[in-house]
């Protein structure tokens, strides 16, 4: 099994993907890095425990059509030959063929769910050439440009609520009146409130998100430790996980505190 794999950026940058919890997100990462040369995958529920991840995390990825599960236990992510392409003197077959033969693809090569009424097919000819792989790579991008083809896989899933970026932007800019306002709710800005979304809905609300932050004499730079903080920082991944987790309460925030460009790293000793 290779030790390096690819992911697609039109499968991890669409809003079906993003609109997951980060866990489940790096969930799906993590079982893809694990998969063998077939996008199979045998220990999914070791991964999840490995990694700290839920039980729901693996059930989302089931349910929103990221990967496809098998009575045996086993997972099959479903974009696998849009993320890699294998060329033939390096391919591995997967040992897991009763479930393979369940599959079919479509045109962008991506796998069927083994419960729907479609014929198996055969993969033999599925496994290009480090030729062959170039031309059908710009061959997919050029139906995607033409098309404008949407990645989501959840046909039955219910339509995302739409989100309200001016209603977000005005509550930070009434809350956290340490910091500077917000001037513009641009594209970027609409992408990052999207991707963290479902982890601030399972904290709690932007109400309580934001007001974590002010009450905060860190991140609003009272205690004259550090001012970087401001709108963009706190929608970063990882600095709101830490903001979640209580890292910047007062009392807990220590006075070695390191700073990396702007990421933080409370407790570090210079």
């Amino acid at each position: 099994m290779a030790e390096k794999r690819m992911f697609a950026k039109s499968v991890i940058d669409s809003d079906n993907f993003l609109d997951m919890p980060l866990t489940t997100q790096a969930l799906y990462f993590h079982l893809g890095m694990r998969a063998d040369d077939d996008g199979f995958v045998d220990c999914p529920r070791k991964i999840q425990r490995a990694i700290g991840c839920s039980d729901d995390d693996l059930k989302l990825l089931i349910a929103k059509g990221f990967v496809i599960a098998f009575n045996s236990g086993i997972i099959v992510i479903r974009h696998w030959r849009l993320h890699n392409y294998i060329p033939k003197d390096r391919y591995k077959e997967t040992i897991y063929l009763k479930e393979k033969a369940q599959l079919t693809t479509d045109e962008n090569r991506v796998y069927s769910d083994p419960h729907e009424a479609v014929p198996a097919v055969s993969y033999t000819d599925c496994i290009q050439t480090v030729y062959e792989m170039d031309t059908q790579i710009r061959e997919v991008k050029r139906r995607e440009e033409k098309s404008n083809i949407s990645m989501s896989t959840d046909v039955d899933a219910k339509p995302r609520p739409t989100v309200d970026y001016a209603h977000i932007v005005d509550l930070f800019n009434s809350i956290c009146t340490s910091l500077p306002k917000v001037q513009s709710v641009t594209d970027r800005r609409k992408k990052a409130i999207r991707s963290v979304s479902q982890a601030v809905a399972d904290f709690g609300s932007w109400d309580k998100l934001f007001q974590t932050v002010e009450q905060s004499d860190f991140l609003t730079g009272r205690s004259g430790a550090w001012s970087g903080c401001g709108f963009d920082w706190i929608l970063k991944p990882a600095n709101l996980v830490k903001i979640i987790e209580g890292n910047y309460t007062d009392g807990k925030t220590r006075k070695d505190v390191a700073v990396y460009g702007d990421h933080i790293d409370v407790g570090t000793t210079f």
